[in-house]
């Protein structure tokens, strides 16, 4: 089953089945989606500044080079943030911040070139974004997204 999208007459939306079940594909919700859960990193970039400041301040004490390291927030639940820190932090114990009623958090420091080729596989927009940003950045992981803020 297909909706027409008469501005362009051509199918956008459709239903298809997927191991027995119908499935609705929508390019358009899912494009409205991302743009709401890359708002919703700004306010996990918030919640950590205090960190992101931390580790600014200990790339600048380090002479660290902001075009070879980022400052990365990583949302241990996302599937993105959460596959980062098990390659990052693997074997850490994430439920002890779960069972204190946090949402759990990896942040740090990382290969800027490592960042840019997982940001080309799963969220082209950022890694766009970060390929253009110069200076110190910081990359959050979040809400099945990745966003790049300027700091």
């Amino acid at each position: 089953m297909y909706v027409s999208n008469e501005k362009n007459g051509y199918p956008r939306a459709r239903i298809v089945e997927v191991d027995g079940k119908l499935v609705l594909e929508d390019p358009e919700a899912m494009a409205v989606i991302s743009v709401v859960n890359k708002r919703n990193c700004k306010i996990s970039f918030d919640k950590n500044l205090d960190r992101i400041d931390h580790f600014k301040k200990r790339m600048e004490a380090h002479n660290k080079n902001p075009e070879e390291m980022v400052i990365i927030i990583l949302s241990v639940d996302d599937v993105y943030g959460g596959a980062l820190t098990d390659i990052l932090m693997p074997n850490f114990n994430w439920q002890e911040i779960r069972d204190r009623g946090e949402k759990p958090f990896a942040r740090g420091l990382a290969s800027r070139n490592f960042i840019q080729q997982g940001l080309n596989l799963i969220d082209k927009e950022a890694a766009k974004k970060l390929k253009e940003t110069e200076g110190m950045v910081a990359v959050v992981f979040d809400f099945g997204v990745a966003e790049v803020f300027k700091v």
